[in-house]
């Protein structure tokens, strides 16, 4: 489902166990208190002016060792040729977050640890080069959630490339692909 105005909250069951929520126009409502940031800047050889966004992400995948992140990031546009992209560590220590998708099957907790942070910064970075990303502004992710046991770097990578690309979806006026697609096509590399 592609979805253009208003806010929207969309459970996709994608098939061998893996679930996800996607959030448009609007991040969840989740209680941090705000930390460091990281930081990078892309210069963009054709910058195209669009306009601001908020997506969000929480997927969960069958259990293993790795199953479990949610990312939120606004995209505010601006008439540069720039492409900054922003990753806020978050400070969760006592901070939970109800998950529709784990159903207290095991603590979530609300914020982008520190560990995950350079990764999603590096992920962001990758996509937005190897898609050659025209769209001048800056990319904040301001928001997230993990587990303990069931986050690492991997998933939060995997969540940051599917929000990029779900991102370059939303804001490109001919898009073809569905939001299951995007996510399937992105998980399956």
């Amino acid at each position: 489902m592609t979805w253009r105005w208003g806010k929207l909250k969309v459970t996709n069951d994608l098939g061998k166990f893996r679930k996800a929520v996607i959030w448009k126009n609007e991040l969840p409502s989740i209680p941090i208190k705000l930390g460091q940031e990281l930081e990078i800047t892309l210069e963009l050889s054709r910058p195209i002016v669009s306009e601001d966004k908020k997506l969000a992400l929480e997927l969960k995948l069958p259990r293993n060792s790795s199953y479990y992140a949610l990312l939120g990031i606004e995209f505010i546009a601006n008439q540069t040729s720039k492409l900054i992209i922003k990753t806020v560590i978050g400070d969760s220590s006592n901070s939970m977050f109800h998950s529709e998708l784990e159903q207290g099957k095991e603590n979530i907790y609300s914020g982008i640890p520190a560990e995950y942070a350079e990764i999603i910064l590096n992920s962001a970075k990758e996509i937005a080069i190897e898609s050659k990303w025209l769209y001048s502004g800056r990319i904040t992710f301001a928001c997230g959630a993990h587990s303990v046991v069931g986050s690492s770097e991997a998933i939060f990578s995997k969540v940051t490339k599917v929000l990029m690309v779900l991102l370059q979806n939303e804001l490109t006026a001919d898009t073809f692909l569905s939001d299951d697609s995007v996510i399937l096509l992105e998980m399956d590399k």
